[in-house]
């Protein structure tokens, strides 16, 4: 007889997600209304003018409300320096010291489509060559010069839908400090950092002015430092407040950072994640109602981004943790043009922007960069319990603080054929994702079943299993 358990807890778990992702949307909803919706039109509006970006010589599709219709949301965070602390802007230089314009550092488009119940994140290289609009072949980034008051998030809207063929709805941007300032709103964020991290002791290279760097040694023992983020953790689990977040998704410097930005790119997808996982779990819903006002305060958004459209894109997000939202890269590789280090788009590009377009499954497309393994946020894990008891919940919990897709959740079904204890199990072809989550495992095994459907990786969890110390040795795992 087949054992009831799995099924159960699956639908225990959907009816948990769901639970608690209305809960979320209604304490949104709620918190608004306490404070009357007029009251929170205004917070974060930016002034200067913003429409919506069509792409050259495309009809203007009709106006509709994204509850209805798919819609396109850009989420661009900048280097600025603006708002930081004094004694940060002497560590990490002022807007001026980083040549006086204002460029992005991230940029991801978030497509939502009721009818097919998700979201998909689609990051781009903040390098990546492109076609601006009235300016010429450039860097994407350099889309966003002006800045807020200088028409950035306008031409940077219009240099992605000419690029994609998707219009752009709206814009919400976060600089530095309003980056800081969300996440000790939210009261910090749980992030697991794996041990391959490690880089001291030792040198470290500091970007300096002008292009050019100096050395910095670092004498503590096994830390994962950055000195040009401000990074200094031990590997393992940690509370991060927004200083040390902000300087992890920064960071473009780490010892297995073979291509930097596409790294970064794989942090900022997994730290979103991770706060997302967080963000559903009980104690942090009983919170939401109260977050309201002071996170639109430290965001910007276009007068037509509505308080009840970031309500709408709350509820979008709640799949996260069912594998309703989807993370992706436009994919490309190192190229030069002129004196300038750029990344060259990849043609695969444009299956994703079609597919994007015109409701399709992305496959695996756009989940790997050359020569950066997986994201984990990308990275799909199951749980399988053969009577650890309490040991498998606390592997479900280091792989949702580590940024992974945990949405198969845990069972209690058996092992696959020929595995007989504690093990990363993966399926054939599917090794890169097996090699990012054995980062954070370095005491199990990892072992390819032919045997293993649906999700490509499990963590089978038996009552031998022990975690290993955040300190055991690992190596940097392999790209795809």
């Amino acid at each position: 007889m087949v054992d009831p358990a799995p099924a159960a807890r699956r639908l225990i778990r959907v009816v948990i997600a769901v639970s608690a992702s209305l809960s979320l949307v209604l304490g949104v909803v709620g918190a608004a209304s306490a404070v009357r919706w007029v009251q929170l039109r205004d917070v974060g509006i930016d002034q200067g003018s913003f429409s919506r970006a069509v792409p050259t010589d495309s009809p203007v599709p009709p106006t509709s409300r994204c509850s209805q219709h798919a819609c396109n949301y850009l989420l661009l965070g900048s280097d600025s320096r603006a708002g930081l602390p004094i004694d940060e802007q002497h560590q990490f230089g002022t807007n001026q010291d980083i040549g006086g314009t204002i460029r992005t550092d991230t940029i991801m488009l978030v497509h939502t489509d009721p009818a097919l119940e998700k979201a998909i994140v689609l990051s781009f290289p903040r390098d990546l060559w492109v076609d601006i609009p009235g300016r010429g072949w450039n860097k994407i980034n350099a889309a966003f010069e002006g800045g807020l008051q200088g028409g950035g998030p306008q031409l940077m809207a219009n240099t992605i839908a000419n690029l994609t063929g998707l219009p752009v709805d709206h814009y919400l941007y976060v600089d530095l400090a309003g980056f800081q300032h969300v996440v000790d709103t939210l009261g910090g964020v749980e992030l697991c950092i794996p041990q391959y991290e490690v880089n001291t002791p030792g040198w470290l290279m500091q970007h300096t002015g002008g292009g050019g760097e100096t050395k910095i040694y670092y004498g503590e023992v096994g830390h994962v430092a950055d000195p040009n983020t401000g990074l200094d953790v031990v590997p393992g689990c940690h509370h991060l407040d927004g200083y040390q977040a902000l300087a992890y998704v920064r960071t473009r410097s780490l010892p297995c950072d073979a291509i930097p930005d596409f790294s970064r790119i794989g942090r900022q997808q997994q730290f979103l994640r991770a706060v997302i996982n967080q963000m559903l779990r009980p104690a942090e819903l009983a919170k939401a109602p109260t977050l309201v006002q002071p996170v639109l305060a430290n965001l910007h958004r276009d007068r037509g981004f509505l308080p009840g459209d970031l309500v709408y894109l709350v509820g979008q997000l709640r799949g996260l943790t069912t594998g309703n939202v989807e993370f992706r890269t436009v994919p490309g590789g190192a190229g030069m043009e002129g004196t300038q280090s750029v990344v060259l788009m990849d043609p695969a590009a444009r299956q994703i922007f079609a597919a994007i377009r015109d409701g399709k499954q992305l496959g695996s497309l756009g989940t790997q960069l050359v020569n950066t393994p997986p994201s984990e946020a990308n990275t799909t894990v199951e749980v399988i319990d053969r009577g650890a008891g309490g040991a498998a919940d606390d592997v479900e919990a280091l792989l949702a603080n580590s940024g992974f897709d945990v949405s198969p959740g845990i069972v209690s079904g058996p092992a696959p054929a020929g595995v007989t204890r504690s093990a990363i199990v993966f399926a054939p072809g599917q090794d890169a994702y097996a090699n990012v989550v054995g980062g954070y495992f370095p005491s199990l095994p990892l072992i390819q079943s032919p045997k293993l459907h649906g999700p490509p990786v499990v963590v089978v969890v038996t009552a031998t299993y022990h975690a290993a110390p955040p300190t055991s040795a690992s190596t940097c795992p392999a790209p795809g």
